[in-house]
C-alpha cells in the first residue's frame, strides 16, 4: 500500500535540472525552458495528430499560494493521486520542484511547506498513472534510438539500486534490431513509436508552423519522447522536446546499427561519442561523498547518480555498468562533449580503480593498458 505522508520526492528522483548543473549555462537554459513548456506542446500534438497523453493542468504559483477560486475548483474535482511540478519562473533557471504519487491535498501541504515563494513559480498538476512499461526514443532524420522497460519511466531517466533491466532499440524505417527477451518488447516499443507518424501533410505544416518541428521522410515527427504503459494497456506520451532529440545526430542510428561489441576488456553502448585514454576512477554508491577525480579522469561507476555531477564536471569520460544512452547522465555527458558508454554491466569489476585505460565510445569498447 502507497503512503499518503508527503516526501521529498524530487530529491530522491532529480529532476533534469538537477543534472545539467555541470553543463553551461546557455545549453542549460535551452533544455530546461523547452522542459518547462512541455504540457502546451503535448497538448498541440493532441490536438492535431491525436497523440494520447496524461494531460496537465498549469497554475500561477499564486493561485496555489491563494487557493485561488480556480484552484479550488480543479482540487475540489480532483480524484486519485496526482504529479506536481513547479518551475521558478526566472531567466536563469533553478530548482524544479516535483514529487508525485499522492492525493492532491497531500501535494498541495507539501509544495506549501518547501522554502519558496510561490508567487515566482509555475505549478503544473497531472494525474499519476502507473507505469507497466515505459519507453524513451528520439526520431531524427535517419531513424529512431530508444530503450524500453517493464517498469517505470525513472528507471530509464535516472535509474537507481534495484534499477529493473532496460532493452535499447534500433529502427532505420525499415528494419528493428532489438535485443529482446520476448516478442512483446518489440511490439509495445513499436506500437508507441508508430504514433510518431503524421502522414497528414497539412497536420504536419500545422506543427512545423507552430513549433519549428521537423519530418524525418516526410512522416515521421523529429524530437525526444517519453511515454509509458498502463496496466491496461493504455499507451500515454509525457514529454516530447525537440531540443533532446537534436542532441542524438543521425549517425547514432547507424552507429548502433552496426555495432557489434567484438574486442576490448569491457562492451557496452555508445551513449556521447568519441575515444579517450586516461586514468579510472572507479567509484561506487557508497563513496561517492568523498569521492575526488583528477581532471581528465575517467569516472567508472555502476550508475550515475545526481550526486556525480561535480565529477562529471571534470571527467574526460564515462563508463557504467548500467543506464542507457537516452538516460539523464548520458544528456549531460553529450552536452560535456566527453565519450561516454554505458550498460556494461560488469564494467567495475573488470576494471581497477587508478588503471589506464581507454574508451573507444564509438565502438561501445573499453581496454584496459597494460
Amino acid at each position: 500500500m502507497t503512503s499518503n505522508r508527503p516526501v521529498e520526492y524530487f530529491r530522491q528522483h532529480s529532476a533534469l535540472a538537477d543534472w545539467l548543473r555541470a553543463v553551461r549555462a546557455e545549453a542549460r537554459n535551452t533544455i530546461l525552458a523547452e522542459d518547462s513548456t512541455r504540457s502546451g506542446r503535448l497538448e498541440l500534438l493532441s490536438q492535431l495528430m491525436g497523440l494520447p497523453i496524461i494531460e496537465a493542468v498549469t497554475f500561477d504559483g499564486s493561485e496555489v499560494a491563494s487557493r485561488s477560486e480556480r484552484f479550488t475548483s480543479f482540487a475540489g474535482s480532483a480524484q486519485g493521486r496526482y504529479a506536481v511540478r513547479a518551475f521558478p519562473r526566472r531567466e536563469d533557471g533553478g530548482q524544479v520542484h516535483r514529487n508525485r504519487n499522492l492525493p492532491l491535498p497531500a501535494l498541495v501541504d507539501w509544495l506549501t511547506q518547501q522554502d519558496l515563494d510561490l508567487n515566482s513559480y509555475e505549478i503544473e498538476i497531472s494525474q499519476h498513472l502507473p507505469n507497466h512499461w515505459a519507453t524513451i526514443f528520439v526520431v531524427n532524420s535517419d531513424g529512431v534510438i530508444g530503450e524500453i522497460v517493464r517498469g517505470s519511466l525513472r528507471q530509464l531517466t535516472q535509474g537507481g539500486p534495484g534499477t529493473a533491466p532496460s532493452v535499447s532499440y534500433v529502427h532505420d524505417f525499415q528494419n528493428w534490431k532489438m535485443e529482446a527477451p520476448t516478442p512483446e518488447w518489440q511490439q509495445t516499443a513499436a506500437a508507441a513509436v508508430a504514433y510518431t507518424t503524421v502522414p497528414d501533410a497539412d497536420i504536419r505544416a500545422r506543427l512545423h508552423s507552430a513549433l519549428n518541428c521537423e519530418f524525418a521522410r516526410d512522416l515521421h515527427l523529429c524530437g525526444y519522447f517519453e511515454a509509458i504503459v498502463t496496466p491496461d494497456g493504455d499507451i500515454r506520451f509525457i514529454d516530447y522536446n525537440i531540443s533532446l532529440g537534436d542532441q542524438v545526430p543521425a549517425a547514432f542510428v547507424h552507429l548502433m546499427m552496426d555495432q557489434r561489441g567484438s574486442g576490448g576488456d569491457v562492451r557496452g553502448r555508445t551513449a556521447s561519442r568519441g575515444s579517450v585514454t586516461g586514468r579510472a576512477r572507479v567509484v561506487v554508491f557508497e563513496d561517492i561523498a568523498s569521492a575526488q577525480l583528477t581532471d581528465g579522469e575517467v569516472l567508472v561507476c555502476v550508475e550515475p547518480t545526481p550526486d556525480m555531477v561535480p565529477l562529471l564536471a571534470k571527467a574526460g569520460g564515462l563508463v557504467a555498468d548500467r543506464g542507457g544512452v537516452l538516460s539523464h547522465a548520458s544528456i549531460v555527458c553529450r552536452e560535456l562533449a566527453i565519450p561516454c558508454v554505458v550498460g556494461t554491466t560488469n564494467a567495475t569489476e573488470i576494471i581497477p580503480d587508478g588503471a589506464m585505460i581507454e574508451v573507444n565510445a564509438d565502438a561501445g569498447l573499453v581496454r584496459v593498458l597494460p
